[in-house]
C-alpha cells in the first residue's frame, strides 16, 4: 500500500512529469520512499509480534484433525502400493501441509510446533511406516573392487621413482 502511494506522489509531482527534475525533488522523494519502507517493515514487525503472542492448541487440534481428515480423503483415493511414491503422494502432502500452515495462522501459532509435529508424526505411522526410504545398492563385482584396490597400490612405487628421479636431477 504504501508503495504505491509513493509512486502516486512520484507521479503527480508535476516538477517530475514536466522533466524538471531537481537533485532536491529526487533526494525527497527517495527520503519519503525510504521512510514508508521503514514504517511498513515496523508495522509488520510489531503486528507478528502481537499474532502469536497466545497459541490455543485447542483450536489448532480441533483443524489439526480437520485437516487429517482431508488428508485420509486425498490418500484413500490412492492405491496402498503408491502411497510410497512420493510423486503420488506429493500433493496430498503439500496440501496437508499448507492446511496445518493456515491452521496454525488462525490458532496464533508459530509453525511448526509440537502440536504440528505430533501429528505429522501420527500421519507418518499411519501411512508412510512401511515405506523405505532408502534404495537397496548392490554390491561391486569382484573384479572391479580388486581393480580399484589395486591399481592405486601399484602406481605408488612407479610415482616415488618418478618424484626421486626428478629430485636428483636437480643437483
Amino acid at each position: 500500500m504504501f508503495y504505491l502511494s509513493g509512486l502516486l506522489v512520484f507521479l503527480l509531482d508535476l516538477s517530475v512529469s514536466c522533466g524538471q527534475t531537481t537533485r532536491e525533488n529526487i533526494t525527497a522523494f527517495e527520503g519519503q520512499i525510504t521512510q514508508d519502507n521503514k514504517t511498513v517493515f515496523e508495522e509488520t514487525f510489531q503486528d507478528q509480534n502481537l499474532q502469536y503472542r497466545r497459541c490455543d492448541e485447542q483450536v489448532l487440534m480441533f483443524y489439526g484433525d480437520y485437516c487429517w481428515a482431508v488428508f485420509s480423503d486425498n490418500m484413500s483415493t490412492i492405491d496402498e502400493q503408491n502411497w510410497c511414491v512420493m510423486e503420488v503422494v506429493l500433493r496430498s502432502y503439500s496440501d496437508l501441509t499448507e492446511c496445518m500452515d493456515a491452521a496454525s495462522g488462525i490458532a496464533g501459532c508459530f509453525y511448526p510446533n509440537h502440536v504440528v509435529e505430533h501429528l505429522f508424526m501420527g500421519i507418518h505411522q499411519q501411512y508412510f511406516s512401511s515405506c523405505n526410504n532408502e534404495e537397496d545398492l548392490s554390491d561391486a563385482p569382484p573384479g572391479v573392487v580388486l581393480v580399484a584396490t589395486l591399481l592405486p597400490i601399484a602406481l605408488i612405487p612407479f610415482i616415488v621413482y618418478i618424484v626421486v628421479w626428478k629430485s636428483s636431477l636437480k643437483y
